[in-house]
């Protein structure tokens, strides 16, 4: 212990003394480490860590697959007979697809808050009951919209109530229906969506509740000693009775279950895995440098190393002593690399966004600090021994001789070199990674969607549901607010539809042609049912291909109207003309609505950028009213001005609506590919890291080889070499260097960017260009890291040399 803690204070002094290269280290080696346990630690919390909820690897999801492809979404028919069916689930509950925001009114100003329907065993299932009151039974529903019972966050009845507790049976207007509080959710709770109010799924609420409509999750929980398995397995025998007894909904349709914690982590696994290899690679780059910085400098050491190895220093003793200093070197960088970790790991989680998982925010964990230590130990021992070892060769009788210089030969450089090569190739991977993310990225942003995004403002209005339970009171609303928002300044156009695109999606039906009629509704053509008022595709600036637009003259009482795109006519009508004929449509009725095709418009994007362009049909707003719409104002100038004026348009008609959710069509887009962007920068900003890692070493590594070669490269000048074949001495070993990097990185991109090959759009993970360009632009970076040394060398004089002779 003696020894071992003199070993400690000399390392320490002998760091001190050389501050540049400790400093250099650390900083090197806290990033990589940081880096890597940032990531490693958000891989553990989103792959590893349980769900908040009791015994959480007993619950599962429920999604419907239709010949096979999952397709999550089931009916409510159907979610009724698995639950009364089945004996492996303890419970099974459901949960409306997606959650709306309804204005809660009562108070000073109306709020809008977001509304998720659900089956009240879902608290239940998930084993998370209310903190006051309970739940309400799904055998209690009411026969119409008319009341009910809500379930609202912990925040809302803060904010509404002040905590009171005697808030139960208390009334909560909502939507203009008052609702009566029976439950309050303890502080925190979230599952899937960031929701206030909780409802069960009366028909005043919901879309009709047919078997042929799917538009609901089911969540399960795992009867104790049930697997997974033994539990599909009885679901598919009920999903085959479902089939038989209902062929015209349920051919083809089963039903898929899988662990919770696994359907909710998919959507990340792939980024999450590409940026954790990534990190991998920037950690490897990082120790590659430290290690040759420790080589070079046991060569400086030399003398030092000699003198103690003269005085009877053992060479285990000189090892133990350079190990010390490794080790002090791992763990103070393993302290700074916690620090950063804490800093970059919520940086990870602002680009790459968790909410699904409820995870907003990260802390300092055990897990991270076993990481960081883990990941110090491994750089040791990787980077620190052979080092070490190398540099405690020492030869008292050669290196104390007066005038020796190092040589260029020997594993020491050939190992710096093959480090060296390492770091090329890695980085070389990371960035044909990273550019092919950003070229796909690219392509994907310069998509054309189809409709006007310049100076395009949206926002929702949904009415009451009891002051505008009249149709005729809605239409008269929005056609009013129409003519309000159009005789406002700097308005060009007004249309409202019910799902803009893009930013609302689904929301498709069955569609055929009468004389055609498919054998179930499965097997017909199905497509987006937006709704419109007149405007709407002007505003939008979809053109019209064929007939005429939805006009003011289609209303209640004239005959039922449709316009389709172009995809959906040519499905429906394939090689015929669509405008003058007749199309079935389920619109919800017992019985299939028909209506006239009037006009076809061209296709656009209705989902996301990236998908193909969806089939969809368009109904006037008279004949269809609803309550709740989404706008869409053309603006001359800066749309966002026109917020605070549309919404005093809103007031001046009803002052307990409004205006939620206002963003223009460049914020909607933007969004829309914000995932697939934050995942580039992150991956392009680990890229750039690892190029000027491998950029620094492959330097150090050339200035090393010109300082041991400063005397051969001065007798050369002074024997008449000249200044040209110098520069091509330091050069040809430096690209020499990188291009078997090249190679090597060459070739594992070809395996490594497999791994991205669901995140590109439109591109292989081979891509020609992207592979030149990524080389092209690699290798000037490399080249102006040699001409550095390279200079240095040609600047030699050998008069100063040879006078060191």
């Amino acid at each position: 212990m003696t020894d071992f803690r003199f070993d400690v204070r000399y390392g320490v002094r002998s760091l001190g003394r050389t501050p540049g290269f400790t400093l250099v280290a650390l900083a090197t080696l806290a990033l990589g480490i940081g880096a890597a346990t940032a990531m490693f630690s958000v891989l553990d919390t989103a792959l590893r860590r349980a769900l908040p909820y009791p015994d959480p690897e007993r619950l599962v999801i429920g999604r419907a697959t239709f010949s096979g492809n999952v397709n999550p979404w089931v009916s409510f028919p159907d979610y009724l007979d698995y639950r009364d069916q089945s004996k492996s689930l303890a419970s099974l509950a459901t949960i409306g697809g997606g959650s709306g925001l309804v204005t809660v009114t009562g108070a000073d100003e109306p709020e809008q808050v977001r509304r998720t329907t659900i089956t009240g065993n879902l608290f239940e299932t998930l084993g998370v009951p209310p903190a006051l009151g309970g739940a309400f039974s799904i055998d209690e529903l009411p026969a119409s919209g008319a009341g009910g019972d809500v379930i609202i966050s912990h925040s809302l009845w803060q904010r509404w109530f002040g905590g009171s507790p005697d808030v139960l049976g208390r009334s909560l207007t909502v939507d203009g229906t008052p609702l009566t509080v029976v439950g309050v959710m303890p502080a925190g709770f979230r599952f899937l969506y960031d929701s206030d109010l909780w409802t069960p799924p009366w028909p005043g609420n919901s879309d009709p509740i047919t078997r042929r409509y799917h538009n609901w999750l089911l969540v399960g929980r795992l009867a104790p000693g049930v697997s997974l398995d033994a539990a599909q397995s009885e679901i598919d025998v009920i999903s085959a009775q479902l089939e038989t007894a209902y062929p015209e909904s349920n051919r083809t349709k089963a039903l898929q279950l899988d662990g919770l914690h696994t359907a909710m982590v998919e959507g990340y696994r792939q980024s999450l895995l590409v940026l954790a290899g990534a990190i991998v690679f920037v950690l490897l780059i990082a120790c590659g440098n430290v290690a040759n910085l420790l080589l070079a400098r046991g060569s400086i050491r030399k003398s030092e190393l000699a003198i103690r190895a003269a005085l009877g220093a053992t060479r285990s003793r000189l090892t133990r002593q350079l190990l010390v200093e490794c080790i002090i070197l791992a763990l103070v960088a393993g302290g700074m690399g916690i620090v950063m970790a804490v800093w970059l790991q919520n940086l990870i989680l602002g680009f790459v966004s968790m909410d699904l998982l409820g995870i907003g925010e990260a802390r300092l964990s055990p897990t991270m600090f076993g990481i960081a230590l883990a990941l110090s130990a491994i750089t040791l021992l990787l980077f620190g021994v052979l080092p070490s070892l190398a540099a405690s060769r020492a030869d008292p009788a050669e290196d104390l001789k007066h005038g020796s210089r190092g040589s260029t030969s020997g594993k020491g450089i050939r190992y710096r070199s093959g480090l060296v090569v390492l770091q090329v190739a890695l980085s070389l991977i990371l960035l044909m990674g990273s550019g092919l993310l950003l070229r796909s990225f690219k392509m994907l942003r310069g998509v054309d969607p189809g409709f006007r995004v310049g100076n395009i403002l949206t926002a929702t209005i949904s009415l009451p549901s009891d002051d505008y339970a009249e149709a005729e009171r809605a239409i008269q609303f929005f056609e009013q607010l129409k003519e309000g928002i159009e005789a406002l300044p700097g308005v060009e156009t007004v249309g409202l539809v019910s799902r803009i695109p893009i930013l609302q999606t689904a929301g498709n039906v069955a569609i055929w042609a009468p004389e055609r009629p498919p054998e179930t509704n499965n097997d017909a053509p199905w497509a987006d049912r937006r709704i419109i008022l007149p405007g709407y595709f002007a505003t939008m600036e979809i053109p019209l291909v064929d007939g005429r637009v939805l006009e003011a003259g289609d209303v209640q009482g004239s005959p039922p109207v449709i316009v389709l795109n172009r995809t959906t006519a040519e499905i429906v009508f394939p090689g015929e003309r669509a405008v003058g004929r007749q199309v079935a449509v389920d619109v919800g009725r017992d019985e299939p609505g028909l209506f006239q095709v009037v006009g076809v418009v061209e296709d656009h994007q209705l989902s996301s950028l990236s998908g193909r362009r969806r089939p969809a049909m368009f109904f006037p707003y008279a004949q269809q009213p609803q309550r709740t719409m989404r706008l869409a104002v053309a603006s001359a100038t800066d749309a966002t001005s026109l917020v605070r004026p549309i919404q005093e348009r809103v007031w001046e008609l009803d002052p307990d609506v409004v205006l939620s959710d206002p963003r223009t069509m460049e914020d909607v887009l933007s969004n829309s590919v914000a995932y697939t962007r934050s995942v580039t920068t992150v991956l392009s900003v680990f890229a750039a890291v690892a190029l000027a890692l491998a950029a620094l070493g492959l330097y150090g590594v050339l200035a090393f080889f010109v300082t041991q070669r400063i005397h051969e490269i001065g007798i050369r000048v002074a024997l008449g070499a000249s200044r040209g074949r110098v520069l091509r001495l330091v050069l040809t070993r430096g690209m020499l260097l990188v291009g078997t990097g090249v190679i090597l990185g060459t070739a594992g991109a070809v395996g490594a960017t497999r791994l991205v090959e669901g995140m590109l759009y439109q591109i292989s993970t081979t891509d020609p260009t992207t592979f030149v360009a990524v080389t092209g632009f690699f290798v000037t970076i490399a080249l102006g890291a040699c001409l550095l040394p390279a200079w240095r060398a040609v600047r030699v004089d050998p008069l100063q040399v040879l006078a060191v002779e």
